[in-house]
C-alpha cells in the first residue's frame, strides 16, 4: 500500500490515552491549536526547533479573548507545554537538561562568590594602603584631613 510494505501479521500499535486535568484542557487545545507554528533554524547539524511563534498565538481568537490575567495565566501554561515539545523535537533529554542547567547555575554562583571574595580582598588592600599613606603623613608632619 502506498509503496509500503508491512508485515501482514503486525498491527499497528494501540494509541495511548493521557488524562488531562481540566484546568489544564484550555491552554492543551490552544497549544494544539497553534502546534505548527513553530520557529524553525536550519544548520549544518539539522534543523533545531526555537519554539513557538508567540504572534500567532497571541492573535488566535482563544487567546484574545481572554482577559489580561487569564492571557498572562494561559501563556504560562501552553509556554510548559511548549517546554516539553520541544525537548523531544530537539531530542534532548529533560533531565540531562535540567540537570545541566542546575550545574550551569551552580558553577555561575561560585564564580560569581570568586568574583565578590576578590573584588573585597581588593577594597580591604586599597583601605590598607590608604590607612598606611595617612600615617606616614602623619608622621611627616602633614595634617590630613
Amino acid at each position: 500500500m502506498l509503496g509500503i510494505d508491512l508485515p501482514d501479521d503486525e498491527e499497528p500499535p494501540e494509541p495511548i490515552a493521557y488524562a488531562v486535568w481540566q484546568e489544564h484542557w484550555p491552554a492543551l487545545q490552544l497549544f494544539l491549536s497553534v502546534a505548527t507554528q513553530w520557529r524553525v533554524i536550519a544548520n549544518f547539524a539539522g534543523k533545531e526547533y526555537q519554539g513557538l511563534e508567540y504572534t500567532a498565538l497571541y492573535g488566535h481568537p482563544q487567546f484574545a479573548r481572554l482577559t489580561y490575567d487569564e492571557q498572562d495565566k494561559r501563556l504560562s501554561q501552553v509556554q510548559f507545554l511548549e517546554a516539553g515539545a520541544l525537548a523531544a523535537l530537539n531530542n534532548i533529554n529533560q533531565a540531562d537538561s535540567a540537570s545541566d542547567a542546575i550545574s550551569d547555575r551552580i558553577r555561575k554562583e561560585v564564580e560569581l562568590s570568586l568574583e565578590n571574595r576578590l573584588q573585597q580582598t581588593q577594597w580591604v588592600r586599597d583601605w590598607q594602603t590608604a590607612q598606611q599613606a595617612e600615617q606616614a603623613l602623619l608622621e611627616a608632619g602633614v595634617f590630613v584631613a
